[in-house]
């Protein structure tokens, strides 16, 4: 009951599956990694499977080192942890691989927290009592230790260190191999342990720790500043690489394609740096393998790494380039420190070998080589990590048509003069099978389109590589040099027109009014001039492989060369090609293209992509490309070209930019076509907005956080101008039911008597209009609405001026009520909006800020918020006794959404839709919404149920049971006022704090007070922040309190002082909490004067000398009042008899309900003292031994307040659990898979435990009495309830656990207060299905039932509880999944029913 969670018990036997070597032979250990628990492999994989859904991904940078997270590698999403943070740069540990990865913020994913329940899957363990002799494995010691992977080994756990997780592991089949090959020496078990203990303890100064690979918690500890760092590549996996040097197959350097952008900006750094930089030290480098910077041959600086000590008489020295791979011979005063700046880095460049080349030890020819670097040097390739030794990577590289590099190099080489004796071929041969060829193409090509995009993305930046070389990877295979940038430059900079203007173009490529290429009229000379050289430079050009993704190619149609791109495709015999200045895309043969010469790079690409206007996109049909097709004949036929006017622009499925245009000739436009475009209907636009482009705008109208509209602040003008133009057009038409029709355009009248752009969108059974410049959908009289006339040309043409909008990353199942805040404090709100993505309908996903306020975080944690008070009743078992909330007091934007400032746009921009509407007071019925939503009832009777922050159940706030002392004249000069509160009258009000019907705040429900507190009060605190702290701290003293958890400044009142802390109720809000002294300050004048925004109340009527609460009030009475708004009566006040506040009796209406009478079923009233004695003797009948009946009532007493609080199990969810005591299906224990709690309920038991026991209490130990129990198998103490008692012996059920025992009473302790406040940490369980008064269980049962469940993580659903009859804990009716199988349905066999 007391190892530790996930790891074996030292001097345990288990058995491993042996995963990976550490083949390092300069690592002072032989490090392993196992699977040390094989039974659940079950598990393991039930769990890969879940995080395959993770719970959201990073919307940024926005997890810090330590943090549990999930990353994407190879399309899998794998459990890790966050080692260090640089930039969008993430190194984190994967925890079931036991190896590092380096990844960017966009492959990171939070994973739902029982995704982290289970132990790491590979733990890494030390072959134990066994040292290296020598810097090299022997031949034999080296295959020995690469034959170990997959082996199932039997071993001896010696040691568990910790806290770095360390597992001395004991082989002897491993450690007998590789002392008998002379590769170890052995070392007795206690000096074994003794020397890894000093290597794990080593000062930093000393350097790192000396195993090479370290368990998560070690590399976490590990200082890298004097070090460069070097992350291990997963083998299996695929890596885009860049190729910076090659001097031999088996020695290939590339860096990770990822990095290119961070390595080339180190770089320029580096070289503004150092060019800079003069040595003021006098000192260099001096150590061979020392850091270093040092200036190449090239003239560059570098990061470097000498490979030789620097003597005295030395001129030149030897060193490498890490990040290039490259050695060379420089000048010693080339040598300079290398700031540690430049150490956080990690390298990413590696040495790879070809996977299946080999040249049996003859070496290699200089025409070899040569060959080698000009199929691989400086270019782009995928490369699958096959196998690992050392410091070399074995790999496989792929171009992207999916061509094998290693193939290639094996078949051209056998031309080339070998070392290799005649007729010798090489060993290996790379023949993948087709599945794994379609593999191979799927990632590259893969790979590919998402280079092309990254291109296009940053194609206005010039491109440089680690060695200054101007190369920009665009995908496997390809290289874009800087003038193929330039070329991509132009065509989405110069091609692609702002919304609005006009060009005069000709149309060079026609597939249908969705899709045509236009080029402008003015370059027509520089294009023609351009075919014709081009006609000429390859007309005698036989074609080349390329290496990049703009070429020239030869139509097969009629035999022209034209520039182009490459489209990625699955193809590798054939591929499809972009016409870049006539358009339209070809598949032509490899041997039909060529390298474009630099030369034809200058002129920008002609043709640009265009799509006919037309809202219903899906509405393009045979007759209207035919009436198109017409169109353009007969404008060509006049040889004016076409005026093109763009409305919009978009990208196609391709990603390229599209211009969505009309075509205007001297007579008629596109548009006006009737079979093309209808003419009842407005145009659409996104203004040009683009994902990554922020916008000022306004909130014009709201329908759901997933819905709303908006006007860009930019589009004033357009609005001003198409409104005077609407108001000159009212009259024009007279409106009738006949013209009336379903999206018909319209004019509309508002509520403000102004007319706006309509569009009916409803005509029965009510007439509904959507007003298309503000996004609203209202029910309208038909006397409102006038058709648009004929002519109403402005109106048509000016697109739409509200632009759909959804809030990014908010879950799809908002409630209600958070909608409804949304809508009421957003609508007229100016904002900054922060395009992430583009949904369907033209709808942007943004992130949206109103300052520097992200509001989509507010609405995540309102969302989060709803959803957990909404879930309360489940959540309410786990609720801790003893005292009142520590929530935080909410803000005042959390509080009502009131730090939107609801700004309406005027002056010379846009207008509301009513000025009056717009301007309305917020509606207040949600204003007080998260006050209480991170708060759960708790009771302040006898079970004490604690009201605990749903946000952070780490803080355990204490009760309140002051002494009340008396204040000092200078406390009494500063009391608070009075909150001014009428006696009987009804006010409306909101819950602020509840704890019981006896004891619970209430705020009013208008806020402006409480608003105007709160920025006085966080003012004055920041202005206080460096002064003194109060030195007079007496019960009652006001103060100003800096709350830990959102680090703001409230008013509040001293409780009682401790030691270092101070509990102190926070009198704006009612909740309390405990408080480090430091963060209090003296409470200024200004703020006195104003008096406590919440007030003391308890229900009239309710005398608690007279009664008490049966336990069920107070969840219904929190859910009674939580959230919603409360008509209250105050009937009286008096001095609360424990705090320095007026208590006060009140009525409460809460919407139909009169809470008052509706919690008469909840009070008891007190027996007289003759009947209490008469059940308290006739409860106990069995005791022998002689008890007073003041001991009596002593006792019953103490046990009614130390009552167990109930597990914390949500119904109809599914908890991860173990079986921890198992009787029969009817009977049976489980306990929860996370043993944090577990853990902190034993330590303190062991310390209530030890202390002396005191005669007195013995008697007191009677059934339903909970206490600690020493468990005499392993003589530790643990939380017990008593079941039965005879004389010295009471029979305990330990509830962590579910076993029962007999223990002597002296080995039974009362139950301390804070052990009382964990809940059981395991529950009492019976399979749901079985009616036991209608069927029995065959024999059988019991020993199958006990199989099936034991040493296993189950599933566990609970669908309802009730009260077990022989204890005094809840029983809850479960469904179990087991391993995949219904433990319900298994067990129906040995079910059977009464006949």
């Amino acid at each position: 009951m007391c190892s530790i969670p996930g790891l074996p018990t030292p001097g345990s036997e288990v058995t491993v599956n042996i995963k990976r070597v550490n083949l390092n032979p300069k690592c002072d250990f032989l490090e392993l990694w196992v699977n040390i628990d094989i039974t659940r492999n079950h598990a393991y994989e039930q769990m890969k499977e879940q995080i395959q859904c993770p719970k959201r991904k990073f919307f940024g940078p926005e997890a810090k080192p330590g943090d549990l997270c999930l990353v994407c590698v190879e399309d899998k999403w794998h459990r890790a942890r966050v080692k260090s943070v640089q930039s969008d740069t993430y190194e984190v540990f994967l925890i079931d691989q036991g190896q590092p990865n380096i990844s960017c913020w966009d492959a990171l994913a939070w994973g739902h927290s029982e995704n982290f329940f289970l132990p790491p899957e590979l733990e890494s363990c030390i072959l134990a009592n066994v040292l290296p002799l020598k810097e090299n494995w022997p031949k034999e010691a080296t295959k020995f230790l690469e034959s170990l992977p997959g082996k199932t080994l039997n071993g001896v756990v010696q040691h568990v260190l910790m806290p770095d997780r360390t597992i001395l592991l004991d082989i002897p089949f491993v450690s007998q191999k590789m002392y008998t090959l002379g590769a170890m020496r052995k070392l007795q078990v206690d000096e074994f342990k003794e020397v890894v203990i000093e290597c794990l303890t080593l000062p930093k100064e000393n350097g790192p720790v000396a195993i090479c690979n370290m368990t998560p918690n070690q590399s976490m500890n590990v200082n890298f500043d004097n070090h460069y760092f070097y992350p291990e590549l997963l083998c299996g996996i695929y890596e885009t690489v860049h190729v910076t040097e090659v001097k031999d197959p088996h020695n290939i350097f590339c860096n990770l394609q990822i990095f290119s952008k961070s390595l080339k900006t180190q770089s320029e750094v580096i070289q503004h740096y150092y060019k800079e930089f003069s040595d003021t030290r006098g000192e260099r480098p001096q150590t061979c393998g020392e850091p270093c910077a040092a200036k190449g041959n090239n003239g560059k600086w570098y990061r470097s790494l000498l490979k030789q000590n620097i003597d005295m008489d030395d001129e030149h020295v030897e060193v490498v380039h890490v990040d290039v791979g490259k050695t060379e011979l420089v000048p010693v005063g080339c040598i300079r420190y290398i700031e540690r700046e430049f150490l956080k880095m990690p390298v990413v460049t590696y040495c790879f070998s070809l996977h299946g080349v080999d040249n049996d030890g003859t070496g290699w020819t200089a025409s070899q080589n040569e060959y080698l670097k000009s199929l691989l040097l400086n270019k782009t390739f995928v490369a699958k990590i096959e196998k690992h030794f050392q410091e070399t990577y074995t790999v496989t590289l792929y171009a992207w048509n999916a061509e094998c590099m290693n193939n290639c190099f094996i078949e051209k080489s056998k031309t080339v003069p070998s070392a290799q004796s005649e007729g010798q071929q090489p060993d290996v041969q790379i023949e993948p099978s087709l599945e794994e060829q379609y593999v191979h193409v799927q990632k590259l090509v893969n790979l590919y389109v998402k280079n092309l995009q990254e291109e296009r993305l940053s194609s206005t930046e010039d491109g440089q590589d680690v060695n200054g070389d101007s190369v920009v990877s665009v995908g496997p295979g390809d290289v874009t040099t800087r003038e193929d940038q330039h070329l991509s430059q132009n065509l989405h900079d110069e091609q692609v027109f702002s919304v609005g203007s006009t060009v005069d173009v000709r149309v060079s490529y026609v597939e249908g009014p969705q899709k045509f290429w236009c080029q402008r009229r003015k370059n027509g000379e520089g294009l023609q001039q351009l075919m014709g050289d081009l006609q000429k430079h390859y007309a005698s050009v036989h074609p080349l492989p390329i290496d990049r993704s703009l070429c020239v190619a030869c139509n097969p149609d009629d035999g022209i060369w034209y520039r182009s791109r490459i489209v990625p495709c699955h193809r590798s015999v054939e591929v499809d090609v972009q016409f870049l200045d006539f358009g339209g895309i070809r598949r032509v043969p490899l041997g039909n293209i060529c390298p474009i010469d630099q030369a034809f790079l200058h002129l920008e690409a002609q043709a640009f992509q265009c799509c006919l206007v037309n809202p219903k996109a899906n509405s393009w049909n045979d007759s209207a490309t035919a009436e198109f097709q017409m169109f353009l004949a007969a404008g060509d036929s006049q040889h004016t070209g076409f005026k093109c006017t763009v409305k919009d622009r978009t990208f196609d499925n391709e990603g390229q930019p599209v211009n969505v245009v009309d075509l205007e000739t001297p007579s008629q436009s596109a548009c006006s076509l009737l079979s093309l475009v209808p003419t009842d209907t407005y145009d659409y636009s996104t203004y040009d907005i683009e994902v990554g482009t922020k916008e000022n705008a306004w909130i014009t109208s709201s329908e759901t956080v997933h819905h709303f509209f908006c006007q860009l602040n930019r589009n004033c003008h357009l609005f001003d101008k198409m409104q005077a133009d609407v108001q000159q057009l009212v009259g024009m038409s007279e409106c009738s039911g006949d013209l009336v029709r379903l999206n018909t355009l319209c004019l509309v009248r508002y509520a403000d008597n102004k007319w706006y752009r309509g569009k009916v969108v409803q005509t029965s059974p009510e007439l509904k209009v959507h007003f298309v410049d503000y996004g609203d959908t209202l029910t309208v009289n038909l006397s409102n609405i006038q058709p648009l006339p004929v002519g109403a040309s402005m109106a048509k043409s000016v697109p739409v001026l509200a632009i759909p909008l959804g809030l990014f990353g908010v879950p799809s199942d908002v409630p209600r009520e958070v909608n409804q805040w949304f809508s009421n404090n957003a609508t007229g709100t100016t904002v900054t909006i922060s395009v992430v993505a583009k949904g369907d309908g033209g709808k942007l996903m943004v992130e949206l800020f109103e300052g520097l306020l992200n509001v989509n975080v507010v609405v995540r944690e309102k969302v989060a918020n709803a959803k957990k008070a909404k879930n309360s009743k489940d959540i309410q078992s786990n609720l801790e006794d003893g005292s009142k909330t520590a929530t935080a007091p909410d803000d005042g934007f959390l509080r009502g959404g009131i730090a939107f400032t609801l700004k309406n746009q005027n002056g010379n921009g846009t207008c509301g839709l009513d000025e009056q509407e717009l301007d309305k007071p917020q509606d207040t019925n949600l204003a007080p919404l998260t006050v209480c939503e991170h708060e759960k009832t708790i009771n302040r009777e006898s079970t004490k149920h604690l009201i605990v922050s749903l946000e952070d159940l780490a803080e355990t706030p204490k009760g309140i049971h002051p002494e009340i002392a008396e204040m000092s004249p200078h406390e009494k000069s500063f009391v608070y006022h009075t909150p001014s509160i009428s006696h009987h009258k009804l006010e409306e009000m909101y819950a602020s704090c509840i704890v019981g019907p006896s004891y619970f705040w209430c705020q009013f429900a208008q806020t402006e007070n409480l608003n105007t507190v709160c920025r006085l009060t966080q003012s004055v605190g920041e202005e206080k922040r460096d002064t003194e702290v109060p030195k007079t701290l007496n019960p009652g003293s006001p103060c100003l309190a800096l709350f830990p958890n959102d680090s703001q400044w409230y008013r509040a009142q001293v409780l009682r002082r401790n030691e270092n802390t101070v509990c102190i109720l926070f009198v704006d809000y009612g909740n309390e909490s405990e408080v480090d002294i430091k963060d209090l300050r003296y409470l200024s004048k200004s703020l006195i004067e104003h008096a406590p925004q919440a007030f003391l109340c308890s229900l009239d009527g309710f005398n608690e000398s007279q009664g008490s609460w049966d336990d069920q009030v107070y969840e219904d009475f929190y859910n009674l009042l939580v959230d919603k708004p409360l008509m209250v009566t105050v009937l009286s006040a008096e001095q609360h008899s424990e705090i320095l506040v007026q208590e006060h009796s009140v009525n409460i209406q809460c919407a139909e309900t009169d809470v008052n009478q509706a919690m008469q079923k909840y009070w008891k009233p007190n027996y007289s003292q003759l009947e209490t004695e008469n059940i308290q003797k006739t409860s106990s009948p069995q005791y022998s031994y002689q008890r007073t009946e003041p001991n009596m009532l002593h006792f019953e007493i103490h046990a009614n307040k130390l009552l167990y609080k109930s597990p914390n199990i949500p119904l109809n969810k599914t908890e991860v659990v173990y079986a921890s005591c198992i009787v029969e299906p009817h009977f049976f224990w489980c306990q929860f898979a996370n043993t944090e709690d577990l853990n902190r309920v034993v330590e303190l038991a062991q310390e209530v435990g030890r202390a002396e026991p005191d005669p007195r209490f013995s008697d007191m130990f009677g059934p339903g009495c909970p206490c600690i129990a020493l468990f005499t198998t392993d003589n530790q103490w643990y939380r017990a309830l008593v079941t039965s008692r005879e004389q010295d012996k009471v029979h305990v059920v330990f509830i962590d656990y579910g076993n029962e025992s007999d223990v002597d009473v002296k080995n039974v302790r009362p139950l301390s207060g804070t052990l009382q406040e964990y809940t059981p940490q395991a529950f009492l369980c019976s399979l749901n299905g079985f009616d036991q008064s209608e069927g029995s269980w065959d024999d059988d049962v019991y020993d199958n039932f006990y199989n099936l469940l034991m040493d296993k993580p189950i599933s566990v659903m609970v669908s309802h509880t009730g009260d077990h009859p022989d204890i005094t804990l809840p029983q809850h009716m479960v469904e179990i999944d087991c391993e995949g199988v219904s433990v319900n349905t298994a067990m129906q066999k040995y079910w059977t029913p009464t006949t």
